[in-house]
């Protein structure tokens, strides 16, 4: 049976290096950084023992002011030191050493466990302190202020008012969504600031019950993930989901409209992660969202010696009186359009335009593809709306080809196309069946394009 310890050591890093070591050997470990926490975190939790590091000073007297107390009296102490030759004394143990520190805990009658906080400022690395053991030290010494967390994927901050968690920001994401994926971080680094003042409330839930639902979230959403076996793939809703289901399946068939990773859903999602996982499985095995295999990777638009040639051509496709890069034109209608922007810019070295896509269905900047020397290619996406036919020679005039990815009568069009002297010709011919949502076969079709336009 696990035992619980209580672990006093003043230097954070350290603190979170040896917990780490403990609990990884089976023991419900607590923190505290001073005696005056460590004494009020015992007597809440009753641990099996306590561990004092030497480095807190004056040891004895830590240990007299627990022995002077009714309820702790009885707890076993030891004292962490460096290691030394020979035998140490019963009540020591070498703090290095954390396969015999464990031994000799699960080696004591069962009780207890838990936390505690720093007096001041302080900063260090995740990967020696989890976000959940520093949230327990906060909240056990009922600091108020700010933990920022810096990470690989962005930057993060906890809010904090005597202790309690009161709103939490992490990239896009906001109250606990943002603290259950700060949790779930470990690696990066860490700086506390302590101040009062009055920041926004958004999470009302206490500490202690926030840091267990946290833990059980990550550890379901990493099984379902698992079980999905989707990181590699795409996921694209086949048709918007009807108005009477629930409103997270018709958030995620909205968010699916376009192409996106598991990893985009959950952040564009405003919903829980586990909540949105467990939707997305119901949804695959309804058949009304489909994987794209393979989706979520990058992909080359052409191999080194294909590049330089296809810079040279967008070089020569460049139109006199016109500014700017070569112009590739995809026509189709607007949902198929959002895919065919997703998949181009999983085409390596394309560069997403700052505007966003514009509300009316006429045409727009999709993204720019870098090629060898320097040269660039514009892709512009033309939704098929007829009533907006009147805006459509502005982006065909100076375009080197228009590819309509759909074969039906559409004589507004091919009337543009001629008046602009460009070419228009059906993805079909180029390609046959085509899936716009693989970026490989829209990287080839913008080969071919280019093969095509620059023969005539």
């Amino acid at each position: 049976m696990s035992r619980s310890v209580l672990l006093v050591e003043p230097d954070v890093d350290a603190l979170g290096a040896l917990a780490s070591e403990l609990r990884s050997r089976g023991l419900t470990v607590a923190l505290a950084d001073a005696a005056d926490g460590a004494l009020d975190r015992a007597r809440n939790s009753r641990p099996d023992a306590v561990l004092l590091s030497s480095a807190l000073g004056d040891v004895d007297a830590v240990i007299g002011r627990f022995k002077a107390d009714r309820e702790l009296s009885e707890v076993p102490h030891f004292v962490l030191v460096e290691a030394a030759d020979g035998d140490l004394p019963s009540h020591q143990l070498p703090r290095g050493d954390a396969e015999l520190i464990a031994r000799r805990m699960y080696a004591l009658p069962l009780r207890s466990a838990p936390v505690a906080a720093d007096r001041g400022d302080f900063r260090g690395d995740l990967r020696q302190v989890s976000p959940v053991d520093l949230l327990q030290l906060l909240s056990m010494n009922r600091r108020s202020g700010s933990l920022s967390i810096t990470t690989p994927s962005g930057a993060g901050e906890v809010r904090l008012v005597e202790g309690d968690v009161v709103d939490a920001v992490y990239r896009r994401l906001e109250a606990e969504k943002a603290l259950f994926r700060l949790l779930a971080e470990t690696d990066g680094a860490f700086a506390f600031a302590g101040g009062s003042g009055t920041p926004l409330r958004r999470i009302q839930t206490s500490t202690g019950m926030l840091l267990m639902e946290g833990m059980r979230r990550i550890d379901e959403v990493k099984q379902r993930r698992s079980k999905l076996a989707a990181d590699e793939d795409a996921l694209l809703a086949i048709a918007p989901a009807p108005e009477d289901a629930p409103e997270l399946e018709r958030r995620v068939s909205e968010v699916l409209g376009v192409p996106c990773t598991v990893d985009e859903l959950l952040d564009d999602v405003p919903f829980g992660d586990l909540e949105i996982i467990e939707a997305v499985g119901k949804m695959l095995e309804a058949g009304v969202v489909r994987r794209i295999a393979k989706g979520a990777e990058r992909v080359e638009l052409a191999d080194p010696e294909q590049m330089t040639v296809l810079g040279a051509v967008a070089k020569r496709l460049q139109r006199d009186g016109f500014q700017g890069a070569a112009r590739v034109v995809i026509v189709a209608p607007p949902r198929r359009l959002a895919t065919v922007m997703h998949s181009v810019r999983r085409v390596h070295d394309a560069v997403a335009p700052a505007e966003s896509v514009p509300a009316a269905p006429v045409p727009y900047l999709m993204a720019t593809l870098r090629l060898a020397e320097g040269e660039e290619l514009e892709i512009v996406g033309l939704p098929t709306i007829d009533a907006y036919s009147p805006v459509w020679p502005l982006t065909l005039a100076g375009s080197a080809i228009a590819v309509r990815l759909e074969s039906a009568e559409a004589s507004a069009l091919e009337a543009a196309c001629s008046v602009a002297g460009v070419p228009v010709i059906d993805a079909g011919v180029l390609l046959g069946d085509i899936d716009e949502a693989d970026p490989a076969q829209m990287a080839a079709l913008i080969r071919m394009a280019l093969d095509s336009v620059s023969a005539r």
